[in-house]
This record gives structure tokens, sequence and C-alpha cells, in this order.
């Protein structure tokens, strides 16, 4: 399969030979280093996005747990539960940004190397569908917690029905793409399949934005107004890749410019009335509050460029983001991750990049193969789906019905250890066997 819009390498060096062998210019010295170069990984954005991955779907199963005290607090989001680092803001609001952060690393770097690959035309057409099919996977989750979490008692609307249908038109192209992986299916086979479930995918992503957006609109005329709540964190890093394609291929100082248009007109409408308060109202804002995602993103793809150009400049302009995000809580009001607020995402850039300026620090210390978090960042995709359908189901089902929530600590931690034992040795064993799954 080839690879997700986050990952680091940008295509399988099979596939790279082909390509250059076609252009006949596979024969020196040169061009295979050229390929190797293409194919090589920074293990340091690597552990970095295995960190925030691992953070995200462990932490989670461990809010499960009440007498868990500190673990069951670390993916609590509430400000009177959760663990406090500043005002508005907990320790697992960073974590999704932190995210954000690592694709802003390697985004503009990886779309460059696919064009240089495939062409312009293929290049905008890959990294667009796949930023629609994120939303769409995310929409396909949406509906199959609401139907695990509630059983028979959910009743499926009409925009639920539309979502089933197209996600089973998803589901056989991806068991169309999996047949296709047999070698006597032909080449053409497989572009068929691929674009059967890329062009379902894309459709739903395409869905979820339009009935996301009129949710927002009911929700401002009538704050009571019923709303279809199909919007979580897949969707807002969709859509924030959507915002931000447009300056993938900008200087450093043209991305500076548009995300800080982004962010003032976002921030002005944020502050007007009780438009925070509205925003609120959906997962981080929804359609609107995914502007401020995408200026976020669009921010850290200029700390990033500053990163492979300087380290330390890129550590002084994460520390400078911060600073100015804390300081303009004063008149911007508190962080919250919630309507995406203008010093959320100040302060959720700065810290990215300091945090991940921490671990490529520690890369250079790092000498053993044993490398867990690397292991987690090399299959993001695969892991939140792994986590939605094995930790997803136990949480909803298999806890409640065994009336595990309350369980002694003891209990608690044995089943948080074999959750993180078992999904790290599956991520182990992709890594060891090359076998990288995404979108």
């Amino acid at each position: 399969m080839t690879n997700s819009i986050e990952n680091n390498s940008v295509v399988e060096l099979s596939n790279t030979k082909n390509i250059l062998q076609n252009n006949g210019s596979v024969s020196d010295n040169k061009n295979a280093k050229s390929v190797q170069e293409e194919t090589k990984r920074i293990k340091s954005i690597d552990r970095f996005r295995g960190f925030c991955v691992f953070a995200m779907l462990i932490f989670q199963f461990l809010k499960n747990f009440e007498n868990l005290g500190f673990l069951s607090r670390l993916a609590d989001h509430s400000t009177e539960t959760g663990i406090v680092i500043l005002p508005g803001m907990t320790l697992a609001d960073i974590i999704a940004p932190a995210f954000i952060f690592a694709i802003g690393m390697t985004f503009a770097l990886s779309f460059k190397k696919w064009e240089r690959l495939y062409g312009t035309k293929n290049a905008i057409i890959h990294y667009f569908e796949r930023a629609l099919s994120i939303i769409g996977v995310g929409t396909f989750l949406y509906l199959c917690n609401q139907i695990l979490a509630s059983f028979d008692d959910y009743t499926l609307n009409g925009f639920d029905w539309a979502v089933f249908a197209v996600s089973i038109v998803a589901l056989i192209g991806l068991a169309m793409r999996l047949i296709g992986l047999v070698p006597k299916f032909s080449s053409k086979y497989r572009i068929i399949a691929e674009q059967v479930f890329y062009i379902a995918l894309s459709i739903l992503g395409i869905m979820n934005i339009v009935i996301t957006f009129i949710d927002y609109v009911n929700i401002v005329n009538n704050a009571n107004a019923i709303r279809f709540g199909y919007w979580v964190t897949l969707q807002g890093i969709g859509f924030a890749i959507l915002v931000a394609f447009p300056f993938v291929k900008a200087k450093s100082w043209v991305k500076f410019l548009g995300a800080s248009i982004i962010f003032i007109a976002f921030t002005i409408y944020h502050q007007i009335g009780d438009n925070k308060i509205l925003l609120d109202e959906i997962v981080h804002g929804g359609v609107v509050g995914g502007f401020g995602w995408g200026a976020m993103l669009i921010f850290d793809m200029f700390i990033a460029d500053l990163y492979f150009e300087c380290k330390y400049d890129s550590l002084i302009a994460s520390a400078f983001f911060f600073a100015v995000g804390v300081f303009l809580i004063q008149w911007l009001g508190v962080i919250n991750m919630g309507s995406c607020s203008p010093t959320f995402i100040l302060v959720s850039v700065g810290l990215s990049g300091v945090l991940f300026y921490c671990f490529d620090m520690l890369d250079k210390y790092h000498k053993t193969k044993f490398d867990p978090l690397v292991w987690w960042g090399k299959n993001p995709i695969i892991m939140f789906l792994v986590e939605f359908f094995v930790l997803g189901s136990y949480g909803e089902i298999i806890i409640p019905m065994a009336n595990l929530a309350t369980c002694p600590w003891w209990l608690a931690g044995i089943q948080g250890i074999v959750a993180v034992v078992a999904l790290t040795a599956f991520t182990y064993w992709l890594s060891r066997s090359k076998k990288t799954i995404s979108l």
C-alpha cells in the first residue's frame, strides 16, 4: 500500500525503482543514492508520532478505570477532573496538536518527494484524496461507535443510513484491495480497487464536512438544535490538512504569512459575541474550528522548514509561539481546546515544537534496536483502527458488562499492562516484517 500523508518515507523502494526505470535513469550510483534518500526515515519523527499515538490510545483505554487515579486522569480533557498544566488546558489537550505537529514536520517534504516521483497532478490528487479519506475513516468509526455504544437502543437516522451505505462500498473497495495483493491479479484491477476504496472514503469525508457545517449553522440559530455530531479527532486532523494543503509548496515566509492571516481571521470570529461558546458545542469547533487547526498545521510546517535548516531556530520559534500564547491569555481568554481558541493554537504549536525538540535531542543517545515508540509511529492509522475495534469494543462492551470500571487498582493495572504489551508486540511485528499499513 502507499504511504499516508504523515509518513516519513514516501514510497517503497521497489516502486521508486520502477518509476526511475521508466524514466530511464536508474543506472548510475547517483540515482541509487537518491533512491536510498527517498526511503530513509527520520527516527525522531517516528518516535515523536509514536508517543502521540500511544498516548491517545492507551490513556483513553486507562480512562475507563476510575481507581487508577493519576493514570485514569491522563486522557481527561476536563479542567475539573483532568491534569491541568496551564489556564484552561489539561495534559490530554496537547496530544492531538502534537500529532498535528508530527504531520507538519514531514508534510511538505513528503509532498515534494511524491511530486518528484509521480508528477504534480498525481501528488495533488493523492494528498487531497487522502485528507478526505482520513475524514471518511473518522465518519465510519463514529457511526460504528454510536452503534456499539447503544446496541439495540440506537436508531439510525437518514444521514446515518447514507453513511452506512457509502461505508459498505468503501469496505467492498478495501476487500478488493486486499484481494488485489495476490500476485496473479493485474495492475488494472488494483487501480480499480484502489479508486473504489478512496472515492467512497472521500465521499464520506465530504458528507461529514457538509453535515457538520449544517450542525454549526443550526446551533448558531438555535443553541438547543438537534445535531448529528459527526466530528471527532480524525475529522479535525483531515480538515486541518485540507486547510494547509495550498501552502504545501510555499516558501517559509509565505507559510508564516498565510497561517497568520487565517489565525487572525479566526481569532476575530472566535472573539465576537458568543461565537467561542457556540464553537465549543461541536468537538474541536467543527468545520469552523477546523480553520484554527489548519492555521496550527501551517505554523507547524513553518517550524518544520526552520528545523531542516537549523534545529536551534525551530526551538526558538517554538518557544516564541508558546510565550506569545501564554501572554495573550489575559486578553483573548484561557486556553480552550473545545473551541480551538487562539491561545490554544499558539500554545499548542509552541509546546509541540519544544516537546519534539526534546525527542530529537534524545535521538543521539538512543543506540539500541529496542525502540517501541518508533514501532508505534510507523503505523498510526492501523493503530487507530486497532484501538477502535479492540480497545474501543473492550471499553464499551466488556468493562460495563463485567462491571470493571470500579475494580481494584491492581486488576485495572493488569488490564492496562496487557493492553500495552499486546499492542506494542503487534507494532513490533509490523515493524520487523516491514509492513506499513496506511491510507
